[in-house]
């Protein structure tokens, strides 16, 4: 009984803070090849939907849990290490999802049905753990939520799903072991992986990004004692190649990143074939996996434990992360408990914004946008005013730099445009907007309100998918429509600069096809 009481205030102090939506199913199934049960919930971060109510709602997450079973109705109770996953771009939730519609159970099965999607597919250690090629030296939780939000999973997300995951397996007498907990994610969720660390860099044990869709900071995985392992493909272009050799190379203001040696179990080449790294002086945590022969691809075979590209002596990426302890790296334990009446949410789009599940044309959204400029002509939003007159210094430190913000979107555009102008970074953006997946709603189109009228002599864009068409244009409708700037959108992951001269206070951004447009950065007088 004294051991059971402080399981009991643990239990109690997180159902407090656990938001379960309790109408979507638990649906416990046994997957037998790795002797795991697999739970669904789905968390709140923000204010319950009421009846009624169509306003978005992107902190509703889904997700999976699996837990170590005894049986095919049992869990196996204890304190296990875990590790939280984030899938692509490819296994978004439906915007659909993100809507507060009065739930019933289609609603439900149609979340249901949209989250299988991040596990096979995603090639992840879901995928794994169905094949039964989920083996680690010792049984693990494994939580992958599916993001909802169209360009990544936030701080909130991450710390949320921990969280309630922690209240739901500790009524099943399930503890996670907060000195082992383990964050990875590939391509969109890679780039995830590397924000959070960025700005949290105590919190995980270990953290694997496969292929990330960004970068990190060399001198902090060093000066935080980050255990990182990355991959990423070894051709110059591929998504994070540049960014994971510059993390093992660094430079002589790091410390331990001078002195670079292989792997003695595999031989190292960078160009030609498959390598591991190693950064000196503590070579069984930082390390990048390089993979010449894989485009934006691999992740499976790593996850799986299959990848020829992994060292020849440790082909199992969980035992190396279950050697990795907070407490071994002077950190403190993670925080499993969460208040997200603290923090701050992904940003996303305003609830004015059609989903891109609206039924509402595309001509209905444009003159939308269109009454919208009219309206801003006479009275201009504050918000925007104060934000962008007299905004003439970048984070470069350039005098001609624009500063934009989200909140110069106008609305009435799909999606979330927003997207475009929330991060104005010389790194690699970890937002995209993105307006949906059918092709007949494009192309979509939004205007940026700088709050008054400047000279454009710059416009820089990152192209985020490598296809599609981008057309940038002035966005006041009593002046002339025609394109100033045209651009298939082939330099993938790479931004573009057009130089430009165009008085305006309105720029209209319109892209076609599967056009992946990230931030947008601007130049003017």
């Amino acid at each position: 009984m004294k051991k059971l009481f402080p399981l009991l205030l643990l239990t109690m102090s997180l159902s407090v803070q656990a938001v379960i939506d309790p109408r979507f199913p638990e649906a416990p199934s046994f997957l037998s090849k790795s002797g795991m049960l697999r739970f669904q919930y789905m968390s709140h971060e923000g204010s319950e939907c009421t009846p009624g109510n169509n306003a978005r709602l992107i902190s509703r997450v889904p997700y999976y849990v699996y837990a170590p079973a005894t049986n095919s109705t049992q869990v196996q109770t204890g304190k296990f290490p875990a590790i939280i996953f984030l899938h692509g771009m490819g296994e978004q939730g439906s915007s659909v999802l993100n809507m507060c519609y009065t739930r019933d159970d289609s609603y439900y099965a149609g979340v249901a049905t949209n989250l299988n999607k991040v596990e096979n597919q995603a090639g992840g250690p879901g995928a794994a753990i169905l094949t039964g090629q989920f083996k680690p030296a010792e049984n693990m939780v494994v939580i992958i939520p599916q993001s909802m939000s169209k360009g990544g999973f936030s701080t909130d997300i991450i710390r949320r799903v921990i969280a309630d995951t922690a209240a739901q397996m500790l009524t099943k007498g399930i503890e996670l072991d907060a000195d082992r907990i383990y964050l990875t994610g590939l391509s969109m969720g890679g780039g995830s992986v590397m924000k959070y660390v960025s700005e949290n860099p105590t919190h995980f044990s270990a953290v694997v990004p496969i292929e990330a869709a960004g970068g990190i900071d060399a001198c902090l995985l060093r000066n935080q004692q980050i255990s990182f392992w990355g991959f990423a493909g070894g051709a110059s272009g591929n998504m994070g190649s540049a960014n994971l050799l510059s993390v093992i190379n660094a430079n002589s203001s790091c410390p331990d990143s001078v002195i670079e040696y292989t792997n003695p179990a595999y031989a190292c080449v960078y160009n030609g074939k498959s390598c591991t790294r190693f950064s000196a002086l503590r070579p069984t945590n930082l390390r990048a996996t390089f993979m010449p022969t894989n485009g934006h691809s691999g992740w499976r075979e790593v996850y799986n434990g299959t990848h020829s590209a992994l060292p020849t002596t440790e082909k199992n990426i969980y035992n190396w992360m279950l050697t990795q302890k907070n407490s071994d790296q002077g950190k403190p334990l993670f925080p499993v408990n969460y208040n997200p009446a603290s923090s701050t949410s992904f940003s996303s789009a305003p609830s004015s914004v059609v989903s891109s599940s609206s039924t509402a044309s595309n001509s209905v959204a444009s003159s939308s946008v269109i009454s919208s400029v009219a309206s801003s002509r006479s009275v201009a939003s504050s918000s925007v005013v104060s934000s962008a007159i007299g905004s003439t210094s970048s984070v470069n430190g350039g005098a001609n730099d624009i500063l934009l913000n989200p909140s110069m979107i106008l609305p009435g555009a799909l999606g979330n445009p927003q997207a475009l102008v929330d991060e104005q970074t010389a790194t690699a953006p970890t937002t995209y907007w993105f307006a949906g997946w059918s092709t007949s709603i494009y192309p979509v189109e939004a205007i940026i309100d700088l709050g008054r009228e400047y000279t454009l002599t710059e416009i820089t864009f990152y192209d985020a998918n490598g296809t599609g068409l981008v057309e940038f244009s002035d966005g006041d409708p009593t002046r002339s429509q025609s394109v100033i700037v045209s651009d298939g959108l082939d330099r993938y992951l790479k931004f573009t600069s057009y130089p430009v001269n165009l008085q305006t206070r309105y720029l209209r951004i319109k892209k076609y096809n599967a056009a992946t447009l990230s931030e947008i950065k601007l130049k003017g007088h």
